[in-house]
């Protein structure tokens, strides 16, 4: 099972932008993880250091979501 901190050791994003992320659109912290790190991935897709697809905000289903 992955857990929540596997999930932070894999995100290259900070600590405050998965924060950000959490609180703008209203998500729980691994989801937050996922959408701060697909964004990064999207940015500089060749030099990934983890090239791991994750779930990004629009695969969210709404239930989840809100």
């Amino acid at each position: 099972m992955i857990t929540l901190n596997d999930c932070r050791a894999f995100c290259d994003v900070d600590p405050g932008t998965v924060a950000r992320v959490a609180r703008r659109e209203q998500l729980p912290e691994v989801l937050a993880i996922a959408c701060a790190h697909g964004r990064l991935m999207k940015a500089r897709p060749l030099h990934a250091r983890h090239p791991i697809t994750l779930a990004t905000a629009t695969c969210v289903p709404q239930r989840l979501a809100a």
